[in-house]
């Protein structure tokens, strides 16, 4: 079982609420809650996944915790300190990739490191190490357009790890792909994850990948989101593919399905 129940809090997020106003018609603004009373805490190098039906706000979440959207309400402390923008302690990877693609793989990768002034050898000499931790050292001079959408997501995570973010923010990185690269990645992550002792949120719609990769599982409700339960999985590590045959994982997930089936079919309702 995972020790990080013994880590301070690395993430404290308070009351959370996300309103956004259409004004729409002059005196007809809509007013459209996306998340409220939003309450999460993350231990110091845990891997947490947020999990909920489509429109609960998991990505807007993430969101505010990148710094990348204010919330209308409450707080999100990172280290104890309030987060008022855009940290370098965290580092963020989305489903797109968001690749530039007229640089190369290494190039790409270097970017964090450029904004932050490090000279030219040793930006090349930290991303090369980060592209051989995803297992793509031999891909540095290629383009995005020439990597599967697997390799590109791997460059993706080894730019977001070469700025030296303390936390990891995924929306639902591995989302587009195939179900066996999806797999495949899930098992990487791991190691990645292992290796860095990063401290990782990561926003999926997948019982079994939150599941596999996490210590513990937020589970959202319905819009707009809240926090219904927090699920410990007690799964040992490391992990491999075959602990999601075990019975244990399968307890797991249908105990999942049952906190999230309801909202699942709420949300399907007709407005």
């Amino acid at each position: 079982m995972s020790s990080v129940s013994l880590h301070p809090d690395k993430i404290v997020a308070e009351h959370l609420g996300l309103t956004y106003v259409d004004e729409g018609t002059p005196g007809q603004a809509r007013r459209n809650v996306v998340l409220q009373d939003f309450n999460l805490s993350v231990r110091e190098g845990e891997f947490l996944s947020v999990l909920g039906p489509s429109g609960c706000g998991k990505s807007s979440l993430l969101n505010i915790l990148a710094g990348l959207v204010r919330q209308t309400q409450g707080d999100v402390r990172i280290d104890g300190q309030i987060l008022s923008g855009v940290s370098r302690k965290l580092g963020v990877v989305f489903q797109g990739y968001a690749l530039f693609p007229w640089r190369t793989v290494i190039e790409n990768v270097e970017i964090g490191l450029e904004i932050r002034d490090v000279k030219r050898a040793e930006r090349r000499e930290q991303a090369a190490h980060f592209l051989s931790l995803v297992g793509l050292q031999a891909y540095g001079n290629h383009y995005p357009h020439q990597l599967s959408g697997g390799m590109r997501q791997r460059a993706a995570i080894a730019r977001a790890l070469a700025y030296g973010p303390e936390v990891l923010l995924m929306d639902e990185p591995f989302g587009a792909l195939d179900a066996q690269t999806r797999e495949s990645l899930q098992s990487e992550l791991l190691a990645i994850w292992e290796k860095s002792a990063k401290t990782v949120v990561f926003i999926t719609h997948s019982i079994d990948e939150a599941i596999f990769l996490s210590d513990r599982v937020a589970i959202m409700t319905r819009g707009p989101g809240k926090v219904k339960a927090i699920m410990e999985i007690p799964l040992p590590r490391p992990r491999d593919d075959s602990v999601r045959n075990s019975a244990q994982f399968l307890a797991l997930r249908q105990r999942a399905w049952e906190l999230l089936k309801t909202e699942v079919a709420e949300t399907a309702q007709p407005a």
